[in-house]
């Protein structure tokens, strides 16, 4: 275990998180990461979506919602060419599904839009940015450094930009700038968004222009946290094991065949196994063919993450880990005690169920 080092406070804000209905079925891990592992040919995606309720000393709440999954109607709600490479994934047999847009979901647990202050993009990729122009104009949209410049105001009228011009159009866009940032948390460089401590913008490069993270203060005495980690890692195989979060020697993971499961088995396909060191380094890394613009930056994002993993009064959730799904409790219980209920213990090595086959193949090669 390690401990990261946050700005003291006594402020808290309330995190409640949705399963915004976005659905991959059979995605190919090979298009996130790499090496390839024979029988690690499918995995599934989801994407979750964080309320954030700020209360200040005389009472007042404000509402921010972080990330908003993809849009319904996303065949037509994106620009074209990556409505297009959506189909491409279509034709290939992965499954894409989305039931409601994230606005629909919150009408339908009685939250009105106009309650909703900001709405935050982890980054501007189509299965983050939902459709803003659903919400009213006076909901503001905030974003990571960079959009405007590179991406705004949007296509058409910048035929490179993943979200069309009406996300920005009639509402302020504020974009975050770190550079002026006097915080470090865990090597990441951040923003005390409310002046309290209590939710920290955490600056997290090379995935997308604008990729942010964000780290909730769910508790104190002692202080707890929610880590939002956007797509700074697809599967949870991208951050364990780690130096903080060793492979334990048996593991016991629901739908996972034997069960316990004894570590060795993982050591038998994993890729780093012939160095010696498989137990403490993560099955794979952020892949070269992976979405990521900077391929060095990326992968140190997830470095810096182990830290906060390794806390074990951090929870950290990527947007879309499928594996904690039947381990949160989604809207409307909050996810504040999440340490009381055991998710991070819970949760931890869930991943490795996705190995199955792996595992199969390596038992037979051993008999």
């Amino acid at each position: 275990m390690t401990s990261v080092s946050v700005p003291p406070s006594n402020q808290t804000v309330n995190v409640r998180i949705f399963d915004t209905t976005f659905r991959i079925i059979n995605g190919r891990p090979a298009a996130f990461m790499s090496p390839v592992i024979k029988g690690f040919d499918r995995m599934n995606a989801l994407a979750y979506s964080f309320l954030v309720t700020h209360r200040d000393s005389k009472g007042k709440e404000r509402k921010f919602l972080f990330d908003l999954g993809a849009p319904k109607d996303w065949k037509n709600d994106l620009p074209p060419s990556v409505s297009q490479h959506v189909k491409k994934w279509e034709r290939a047999g992965i499954q894409v599904d989305v039931k409601q847009n994230i606005s629909e979901i919150l009408k339908d647990n009685g939250i009105p839009l106009e309650e909703i202050e900001a709405v935050i993009w982890s980054h501007p990729h189509w299965d983050h940015i939902g459709r803003p122009s659903l919400f009213p104009s006076t909901t503001k949209l905030i974003v990571g450094p960079d959009i405007k410049a590179k991406l705004g105001p949007g296509y058409p009228e910048n035929e490179n930009s993943p979200f069309r011009s009406e996300a920005f159009a009639n509402r302020e866009v504020v974009e975050l700038s770190f550079e002026s940032s006097a915080i470090s948390i865990g090597h990441m460089r951040a923003i005390d968004f409310f002046g309290d401590g209590s939710f920290f913008f955490l600056d997290a490069p090379g995935h997308a222009v604008g990729h942010i993270n964000a780290l909730a203060r769910t508790s104190t005495n002692p202080s707890t946290f929610l880590f939002m980690g956007g797509d700074s890692y697809h599967h949870c195989a991208e951050l364990r094991p780690h130096e903080y979060a060793p492979l334990p020697n048996s593991i016991e993971v629901p739908n996972l065949n034997p069960y316990p499961c004894p570590g060795e088995l993982f050591n038998s396909f994993h890729p780093c196994a012939s160095q010696g060191n498989a137990n403490n380094t993560p099955f794979v890394l952020v892949g070269e063919k992976s979405p990521a613009i900077d391929l060095a930056a990326a992968r140190e994002v997830v470095d810096k993450i182990k830290a906060f993993d390794g806390d074990e009064n951090i929870l950290v959730i990527a947007a879309h880990d499928w594996s904690l799904l039947d381990v949160l409790d989604l809207y409307p219980q909050s996810a504040n005690d999440w340490k009381m209920k055991g998710w991070k213990e819970k949760g931890r090595w869930r991943f490795l169920a996705d190995f199955q086959k792996a595992i199969d193949f390596a038992r037979r090669q051993k008999l």
